[in-house]
């Protein structure tokens, strides 16, 4: 990425500058700037809502997905995670437009777009890349989220669960 990439797409302080982009074909990260109502008008086909609270107007189904994650140095329920992330990798592996979000769209929707990339094939460390490629160097600062991808999320480790 060359400086004025770089200067477009992150502040001075290097956070996105943009409230969502595509970390991979079909797959999102996002802050809380949108509404699921106007995300699905935007195009989206699912929406994975981190925030704590139930924003979906009376959306009811499993293309808008609330589940609240605490952005502290814990992981309450790493199962929930897991299986979150292979829904996701699903829908988009279903050719749906999909997009995660969270307060900040840094932490909690960067563990599970992680999750969901090592689900579709990516080893751990390239989903942390690239999601810091495309969120900047703060996402994914949460040192637990960044542990659960990298040690949790291994081939080797996946397999023997």
């Amino acid at each position: 990425m060359s400086d004025a990439d770089h200067h477009e797409r992150f502040d001075e302080y290097g956070y996105p500058t943009a409230s969502f982009n595509e970390v991979v074909p079909g797959l999102f990260q996002a802050n809380a700037s949108y509404s699921p109502i106007q995300l699905f008008r935007q195009g989206f086909d699912a929406v994975f809502d981190l925030c704590g609270l139930d924003r979906g107007d009376g959306v009811i189904d499993e293309t808008y997905v609330v589940y609240p994650i605490d952005d502290v140095p814990w992981i309450e329920d790493p199962g929930a995670i897991h299986e979150l992330g292979i829904r996701v990798a699903n829908h988009v592996r279903a050719g749906d437009k999909v997009i995660v979000n969270c307060m900040s769209g840094m932490n909690r929707s960067g563990l599970l777009v992680g999750r969901a990339l090592v689900a579709l094939g990516y080893l751990p460390a390239e989903a942390v890349e690239l999601i810091r490629r495309v969120r900047g160097p703060h996402a994914l600062s949460n040192r637990e989220f960044t542990r659960f991808l990298l040690i949790e999320c291994t081939p080797r480790k996946l397999a023997a669960s």
